[in-house]
């Protein structure tokens, strides 16, 4: 059952138990998953080619997605049939980020060029400069009661603000001077991030009391996500490994690396996670086998960002297109005994 807007679904009870630190260990060839799937092609610009997308936020009501990339604009479009709705134009440099507060009322982006702006999410109306930072803020994400917007980026500073009055909270102490990756814990306790140390921590929020260093990646993490129930984060690197840990306490365990630098991951049902990266695939895995069960086929450049939310996981990255795969059948087979299921290639609908 899907119990989170981010749908950062739990790991089964005991998950981790056989896991082990084999960092060089190889899964088998992996097979092609069929699930059916729609494409987005991002529209040129004049003489431009497509902007990539290497940021992307599913609305909460999981109708509409934004998304995010190198020409300085966000899109919003609906997700049932790829049309368009806004293009929003503010920002002066490349967008890294996007969010949208947990009411599903406001759109918050942000990136190179130091600024959150804010949008109505219905409208598109710009609402306002919700802050400026010394750097450029490399993510941005909302606590789910709505309370805090987490900011992160090229200081070793996490800048925790009260949404309400969009002044700054408190300041936590960030692992490196580089970090890419945040998120709360499903209660808003904690928060997780992590950057070019390939160090893992976790933090109390909003005191800042740093509660776990973790050395989860030898080199830059990209992407972190909590389990539904806080027990435990997984997390992507440019070392081509994913690490799960588990929040009590414990080193935690890579997953087998894999050809290639993972730079976006989710958790999709009970047992499952899907991560992808440089080489064009979303892996799925096992989290108690260790078993990647099979891939995703479809992408043709870089995978940057991934959300699953639902029946829904979607995906974009450099080759400038954007794909929901509907993991509707395999969320429900989790219940079952089996993993994945394997079968032709997927089901594709294009929208240009």
């Amino acid at each position: 059952m899907v119990t989170s807007r981010r749908c950062f679904l739990s790991l089964a009870t005991g998950a981790l138990l056989g896991l082990t630190r084999t960092p060089g260990l190889r899964a088998a060839e992996a097979r092609t998953i069929s699930w059916p799937s729609r494409t987005i092609q991002l529209p040129s610009d004049a003489d431009q080619k497509p902007p990539v997308v290497t940021a992307l936020r599913l609305h909460p009501a999981g109708q509409h997605l934004a998304t995010a990339g190198d020409d300085h604009s966000v899109r919003v479009w609906n997700l049932a049939d790829g049309k368009l709705l806004h293009k929003l134009e503010g920002h002066t440099d490349w967008v890294r980020t996007v969010d949208y507060s947990p009411d599903g009322r406001v759109l918050a982006s942000a990136g190179n060029d130091r600024r959150i702006l804010t949008w109505d999410a219905t409208t598109g109306e710009r609402l306002e400069e919700f802050a400026v930072q010394p750097a450029a803020i490399a993510a941005i994400r909302y606590s789910h009661d709505g309370k805090w917007l987490a900011a992160i980026g090229f200081e070793e500073i996490i800048r925790l603000y009260d949404a309400a009055t969009k002044q700054i909270a408190a300041q936590l102490a960030a692992p490196c001077q580089d970090v890419r990756a945040v998120a709360f814990s499903p209660d808003d306790r904690a928060l997780v991030c992590g950057g070019r140390s390939g160090l893992l921590r976790l933090l109390a929020c909003p005191s800042g009391e740093i509660l776990r260093d973790v050395p989860a990646h030898r080199q830059r993490i990209r992407a972190v996500a909590f389990s539904s129930d806080g027990s435990y984060v997984a997390s992507a690197g440019e070392d081509r490994l994913v690490h799960i840990v588990a929040v009590s306490g414990g080193e935690g365990a890579s997953l087998p690396a894999r050809p290639a630098k993972m730079l976006a991951v989710a958790f999709y049902g009970p047992q499952h996670l899907a991560v992808a990266g440089s080489d064009n695939l979303i892996r799925l895995w096992d989290v108690t086998t260790r078993d990647e069960i099979g891939c995703l086929h479809g992408h043709t450049g870089t995978i940057a960002a991934l959300e699953c939310q639902g029946k829904v996981l979607v995906s974009a990255g450099y080759d400038t297109t954007i794909r929901s795969w509907d993991v509707g059948s395999q969320v429900a087979s989790d219940a079952g005994p089996t993993g994945g299921r394997v079968g032709e290639l997927p089901t594709e609908q294009r929208t240009r």
